[in-house]
């Protein structure tokens, strides 16, 4: 586990080079202590049109040399070094400070929040999650919390318990049909589920495009909306309406962005 020293190993040659996931694990941990996290949103847009504003909240570091890293750098690294819980914590903070904002302004917005299983399984977390909502005064509604699909059941029924009767809505991230995980899903009180990033690239795939409309089928017949993320072109967006999926994600509609700038009453896909 990286040790947060800038100390050289006296065994290591004088120009040996320094280990980069050691320097960006000192960067994050400095980011973290000085609450210097960024956020990036991603519009989630109804395939069937409406305005109702909905983000993914994702999670960025600002570096050396104005270096922007992406969550798909920074996580495996925050997992080696014991930092996720604070990074976890550290958005939700974040994501509720926006939801706030713009409820004060009168302009609803829901935000999608990942959260590691390590984080929800936390004791206490549940609570302080809704504490923070309440102290905020922020609707529990326009907060979804991401889980993903290798958190305990039992751990996912004892958080889903507090939080769905306050309003705090479940989205199960990643959704890949499978026995283990189709066998569970009837029995989580999810809202929305995410489906895998591999079915939008790979629908060229006749099988990939079965296995696809199997997953929102099933979703759908438990009563749950279905989300396609990382949507990068035309073709594939096309192939997603077509097999029934509410709402789409991805650089074809937006780039994540700073801002929360989208234009949703008058978004055409």
């Amino acid at each position: 586990r990286p040790s947060g020293s800038t100390w050289r190993s006296t065994s290591s040659p004088p120009d040996a080079p320094a280990d980069p996931d050691s320097s960006l694990a000192e960067q994050l941990a400095r980011a973290i202590a000085d609450r210097r996290l960024e956020l990036a949103f991603q519009p989630i847009v109804a395939v069937a049109g409406g305005d109702e504003a909905q983000y993914q909240v994702l999670m960025r570091l600002r570096g050396s040399e104005d270096t922007l890293h992406t969550a798909a750098t920074i996580l495996p690294v925050a997992e080696a070094a014991g930092l996720v819980h604070d990074i976890d914590r550290q958005v939700l903070e974040q994501a509720i400070g926006v939801l706030q904002r713009q409820q004060h302004a009168g302009a609803g917005v829901r935000l999608f929040v990942s959260q590691s299983a390590s984080t929800l399984s936390r004791e206490g977390y549940a609570d302080w999650l809704l504490k923070a909502l309440g102290n905020a005064g922020v609707r529990p509604d326009l907060l979804v919390i991401d889980v993903q699909q290798d958190l305990g059941t039992i751990t996912l029924q004892e958080f889903s318990a507090r939080m769905v009767p306050t309003g705090v809505q479940l989205c199960l991230g990643r959704y890949d049909p499978g026995r283990e995980i189709d066998l569970l899903l009837p029995q989580l009180p999810l809202s929305f589920v995410r489906l895998a990033p591999g079915f939008s690239s790979r629908l060229v795939d006749p099988g990939v495009r079965d296995r696809m409309r199997e997953a929102v089928e099933r979703a759908h017949r438990l009563g749950l909306l279905v989300i396609g993320q990382q949507v990068e072109d035309p073709q594939a967006a096309a192939t997603l309406w077509m097999s029934g999926i509410d709402f789409i994600q991805g650089n074809l509609v937006q780039q994540a962005a700073g801002d929360l700038d989208f234009d949703f009453h008058h978004s055409v896909l």
